[in-house]
């Protein structure tokens, strides 16, 4: 008979997550590991989404950029800065997202993500694109048509679903990085991605109706605060500006139950359909 207590002590003291092979973990026993083991999110740095993440944000800051009528050197200066400290800091986000594949309460571990790497890339993304334009403007040219601003707010909401659709793909294998026999090629990898990105952009609202009709109403209540709560919070702390945290919030709740309300009904008469 295994000894739970034992396994329970393995868990934290593994140098890797990943030589841990319990298909479930709790959350504190995640947070525990990573706390004596924080080097790990360095040495499984997850090239993967740092290759993916610098490159959908460097395109996302010319489209911005392009729309906000800045001139090309401007909009090339601010890709080249956008995906330098990207490439870095997606790999570690997604070093730190694979740590939580297997945590549970999944919607815990969900939460934790979602706020905590907007705040640890946002804070990066900020700081960089601020001093690169106020102390390095004759060099490195700046905006004229605060497209940094603009660009910036809407890379938040961005980020908190990233951060969403980065930890359910890896539940479902795809992304990871020193995972042994669960890891594949890049590009099998890539072959998934459109079949989950059709299964994300319902996995919220059906996790949540999941968890009504089970009369988990806090968690589900839990769920729907946080996604306007983070995407608000993290916009309005690093513009400085409280009026953008509650609006974007409103808005983003607002995005979310209507959503919600729309994929219920739509499955309320696909099983009707169905049943007959």
């Amino acid at each position: 008979m295994i000894n739970s207590t034992r396994i329970h002590q393995s868990i934290i003291d593994a140098d890797d997550l990943e030589e841990i092979h319990e298909s479930e973990i709790s959350v504190s026993d995640v947070l525990r590991n990573l706390a004596r083991h924080p080097f790990q999110i360095i040495s499984r740095w997850n090239w993967k989404s740092a290759m993916m993440g610098a490159l959908l944000r460097a395109l996302f800051y010319f489209f911005t950029y392009k729309a906000s009528g800045e001139e090309s050197l401007v909009i090339i200066t601010a890709m080249a800065v956008e995906f330098s400290f990207r490439f870095f800091t997606s790999g570690i986000s997604g070093s730190l997202v694979q740590s939580f594949r297997r945590a549970t309460p999944e919607w815990i571990a969900t939460l934790i993500v979602t706020i905590s790497l907007p705040l640890f890339s946002h804070t990066v993304e900020f700081f960089t694109h601020y001093v690169q334009e106020a102390y390095f403007a004759d060099i490195f040219a700046a905006s004229e048509n605060k497209a940094r601003q603009k660009a910036f707010a809407i890379s938040v909401l961005f980020s908190v679903l990233s951060a969403m659709f980065n930890i359910f793909i890896m539940r479902h294998g795809v992304l990871l990085v020193g995972a042994g026999e669960e890891s594949k090629p890049f590009l099998a990898d890539m072959k998934q991605i459109p079949f989950l990105i059709n299964e994300f952009i319902t996995y919220i609202p059906l996790k949540m109706i999941e968890l009504t009709q089970n009369g988990k109403f806090l968690a589900a209540l839990g769920m729907f605060l946080s996604f306007g709560l983070t995407v608000g919070g993290v916009l309005g702390f690093f513009r400085g500006k409280w009026s953008w945290a509650w609006t974007t919030a409103l808005g983003a709740w607002a995005i979310m139950f209507g959503w919600t309300i729309f994929v219920g009904v739509f499955m309320f008469f696909k099983r009707k359909i169905a049943s007959k």
